[in-house]
């Protein structure tokens, strides 16, 4: 679903709220789908769950989630 590039310059919180707005904008990610848990996504994507936390927040207050 989401990929982290440990190599970029890119902050991690950023890369996800990229992707999950790229998920979101092409359909693959339906409004009002459940987005993964935030311990469940740091554990599928090895990152600290805080930095998951950080961009959902970014997402929520974008209102690209609810």
């Amino acid at each position: 679903m989401l990929y982290i590039d440990i190599m970029s310059r890119t902050p991690v919180y950023e890369q996800i709220i990229i992707q999950m707005e790229r998920l979101i904008s092409s359909g693959l990610l339906k409004e009002g789908e459940q987005l993964p848990s935030v311990r469940a996504l740091s554990l599928e994507l090895s990152v600290n769950p805080n930095t998951i936390q950080k961009a959902y927040t970014e997402l929520e207050r974008q209102g690209i989630i609810m």
